[in-house]
């Protein structure tokens, strides 16, 4: 049967083989056996076209189906800026290549285009596709989302068929990966989760979850319903989500972008015209937002999940008069949404948390990572860290903590690891709130105790740590060790 396929398409395809290339052949349709992949030109490995060849593939897809296309074009030199191939889906979006190594594309009805137009170089080209007669919609969950919500709903990409209902409209955005390895292509392959204007999957298709993270907007459904959809093969998704919320919340935001990564990054937002914003994501809360640096104009918002008219889940917020010594500071919970208005600014974070080594002044904050989120995080110990190279003066101001429910916050600071202060709050011993506690040292960390599943409010302390010189320091030291020698006589 392959043998046979084979035959047909060396017909098809090269019915005349002239110097300047194979001719432009017609569309590609479904064979009678669709678990056989089509493989153009006929041959195991790509093939090399001439220069100035140009061709329009055109795969056709039945309505309800869907296909999988692999694209190569690799050209033999750098000789041209323009793209040598251009791929146009069944919305007429296009994704332009200069080069194209074992790209992977995913069309439903009716179809999309491959554009090969090889310039001034060789170009070695091969396209393989499949066919898939349903789009699947196996097991779907069912999300709701309310103008009232201060968490997203985070849908991950990996689980994507699913139906969203909102209380007005439905509001998506993309966060990618952020895993390293193989992040790129794990992006990618969010050309395969498809998202539909409607109920089902024969509702208008807005486009795929990667055509949404590179538009840095929010998609919004004209009803009250979206729905999202992988197609086959189920490639690696892993990582990335999409962030769900009633438009009622997001309506005043115009660039919407969804920040993954795992390094220190730059994002650019322009909110000269209107509000703009970006989030963020950490499954459970266990990594955090490193805000390093704003420059540039306007007010940054800094909330614990979404947007809120209410501003219930703010968190900080940031002007450029009071940046400076404010940053860099730990931003916590599990989707965190960054809102500048009145301004153009440039926001640089680190996702995996730069903030824990100290070597200027800072006046900043310390939370648990369910602080203002109303969440249930599930986990026992939630430790943080702050160490220099040198002595700095820390003052910890506790504003508010649940110590419910055998809950405990340890602070402690520690110089050349000789503890200068160590408290602990439990319901047998609360603590004072809205009072300073200060010392000398090089290690600070706070360190708060639950039940694995119970239920937090967690707690927020306001901090400061102020470089002081080395002399400072000892004199400092001296004076806790004649205390406790001096608490010894008695």
């Amino acid at each position: 049967m392959s043998f046979c396929i084979f035959v047909f398409l060396l017909l098809a395809f090269f019915n005349g083989v002239l110097a300047d290339g194979p001719l432009c052949p017609g569309p590609f349709n479904p064979p009678n056996n669709i678990s056989t992949q089509v493989v153009y030109p006929v041959s195991n490995n790509p093939v090399t076209f001439p220069t100035d060849y140009n061709c329009v593939y055109q795969i056709n897809v039945p309505q309800g189906w869907s296909s999988y296309v692999v694209v190569t074009a690799i050209p033999s030199s750098n000789t041209t800026n323009a793209p040598i191939l251009q791929v146009i889906d069944f919305n007429q979006k296009v994704e332009n290549f200069q080069y194209a190594g074992y790209e992977e594309f995913y069309f439903i009805a009716s179809g999309g285009r491959i554009k090969l137009s090889t310039q001034s170089t060789n170009v070695t080209f091969q396209i393989l596709v499949k066919w898939y007669s349903n789009i699947p919609p196996f097991n779907p969950s069912f999300v709701n989302v309310s103008a009232s919500d201060s968490q997203p709903s985070i849908v991950g990409a990996s689980y994507a068929n699913c139906h969203v209902t909102a209380e007005t409209r439905v509001s998506a955005i993309t966060i990618p990966s952020v895993a390293n390895f193989q992040g790129t292509d794990r992006i990618k392959n969010l050309r395969s989760v498809l998202i539909f204007d409607g109920s089902n999957e024969n509702s208008t298709c807005l486009g795929s979850a990667y055509q949404l993270l590179n538009s840095n907007r929010q998609w919004v459904s004209t009803g009250k319903t979206l729905s999202i959809f992988q197609l086959q093969p189920h490639t690696d998704v892993s990582g990335s989500q999409l962030l769900i919320q009633d438009f009622e919340i997001t309506k005043e935001i115009g660039e919407y972008q969804g920040i993954g990564g795992s390094w220190s990054w730059p994002v650019v937002i322009d909110a000269s015209k209107q509000a703009s914003a970006f989030s963020t994501y950490s499954h459970d809360g266990w990594s955090s937002d490193c805000l390093l640096n704003i420059t540039g104009t306007g007010t940054l918002d800094v909330y614990n999940g979404g947007i809120t008219q209410s501003k219930s889940n703010l968190i900080a917020s940031y002007s450029e008069s009071s940046n400076g010594v404010n940053l860099p500071q730990t931003i916590r919970g599990v989707v965190r949404t960054y809102v500048l208005t009145g301004g153009v600014a440039t926001v640089q974070i680190n996702s995996f948390n730069g903030c824990g080594l100290l070597t200027n002044n800072v006046e900043g904050f310390i939370t648990s990572r369910e602080y203002k989120t109303n969440l249930t995080l599930r986990y026992s110990k939630d430790s943080q860290w702050y160490l220099s190279n040198a002595p700095f003066n820390y003052t910890l101001n506790l504003k508010t903590v649940d110590l419910s429910q055998n809950k405990s916050l340890q602070m402690t600071i520690s110089n050349n690891e000789t503890n200068v202060l160590n408290v602990v709050y439990n319901s047998s011993n609360p603590p004072m709130l809205n009072t300073v506690l200060s010392g000398i040292g090089n290690d600070m960390k706070v360190i708060y105790l639950a039940h694995y599943d119970s239920k937090k409010d967690g707690f927020y302390i306001d901090f400061t740590a102020t470089k002081v010189k080395e002399s400072t320091a000892k004199s400092y030291r001296f004076i806790i060790i004649f205390a406790i020698l001096w608490t010894g006589f008695f």
